[in-house]
């Protein structure tokens, strides 16, 4: 097939693998200890390296953003290593279906001074939240947090994870799997309807917690985009979640697990949580401009710890093309 590939299929394709590679991983949870497995992870991210040319030339084009970045910062540049980038995406799958499979210690989590206690005040005085998270670091610790109680809240809450179900089938099955519980709270976002949103209105006004990633399109949202700078180059942000956003009227925060080694075999994560500080409860058009006032916070949130630590942010497909 001639032509370029659109973003949206190597989007698709690098989902699909994945989820093969984390019901790989799950498998060998059940038969080895944690650290064997991540051990198993390098030769594994290898092979992914190896034979996968356009996941080494997507990485590449976006390390080289992140020095161009640095370099008007006057940081010192990163290695330009794609290599890096895989390995640490492939440690990255194994701490996933850790978390989910209970062999996580919680207390590899080191939280910030930022605006965590505002979040655990929140969710301790029964108000629902809207986090927004990214492809970055691990995903999965926040939720499994509140699965194992250790988010420093008293009372159980629930997170609803809002997620594109076409692309992530395959992941979404393999956590049912692992947990009987992980799918009941999913929704899917192709889905969303004004029946949905009175379902997450109720839901956030019962103390619930609703979850979204905000560095991710797909095919059915290109061509609902606001264009933002990031990384020194406009992308595309999908509108649609921040219209959630705004139209839930909730606290949201902007949260990050990062690896503070990139590849280690007895990993550290420090958690960080910064309030989104644009407030709605607004008219129509003043709206439209918070929303995008949002998208710029939470976009300059994601750059800040891009620079910090480049490659455990896992989009390898090509982010601003469709800007």
């Amino acid at each position: 097939m001639s032509g370029k590939q659109p973003a949206e299929r190597w989007h698709e394709m690098k989902e699909k693998r994945h989820a093969l590679g984390l019901a790989l991983t799950f498998g060998l949870l059940k038969l080895l200890p944690p650290v064997a497995v991540r051990a198993i992870a390098f030769p594994v991210g290898f092979f992914y390296w190896l034979f996968g040319s356009k996941t080494r030339a997507v990485s590449k084009a976006y390390l080289r953003r992140v020095n161009a970045t640095r370099a008007e910062r006057g940081m010192p540049p990163v290695k330009i290593s794609t290599l890096r980038h895989v390995l640490s995406f492939a440690i990255a799958l194994t701490e996933k279906l850790e978390v989910w499979a209970g062999t996580f210690s919680f207390r590899q989590i080191h939280f910030q001074d930022d605006d965590i206690g505002d979040l655990v005040q929140n969710l301790e005085n029964g108000r629902g939240v809207m986090l927004f998270i990214a492809h970055l670091g691990n995903s999965e610790l926040l939720r499994g947090l509140a699965n194992a109680h250790e988010t420093g809240v008293t009372k159980p809450f629930v997170v609803n994870s809002i997620v594109d179900m076409h692309v992530t089938a395959g992941f979404n099955a393999l956590l049912k799997k692992v947990n009987a519980d992980a799918t009941l709270n999913v929704i899917n976002a192709s889905d969303i309807t004004p029946d949905t949103m009175l379902m997450l209105q109720e839901k956030v006004a019962r103390g619930e917690m609703v979850v979204i990633a905000g560095d991710r399109t797909s095919a059915n949202t290109q061509n609902r985009v606001v264009t933002q700078d990031f990384l020194g180059e406009p992308a595309p942000f999908a509108y649609g979640a921040y219209l959630l956003c705004a139209l839930l009227d909730v606290p949201t925060y902007f949260v990050f697990g990062l690896r503070q080694k990139d590849v280690s075999l007895a990993p550290q994560y420090d958690f960080y949580a910064r309030k989104n500080p644009v407030s709605f409860g607004c008219g129509r058009k003043e709206r439209e401009e918070r929303i995008r006032q949002t998208i710029a916070a939470f976009a300059h949130e994601l750059e800040e710890h891009c620079l910090q630590h480049p490659y455990q942010w896992y989009n390898f497909f090509d982010f601003w093309a469709t800007a």
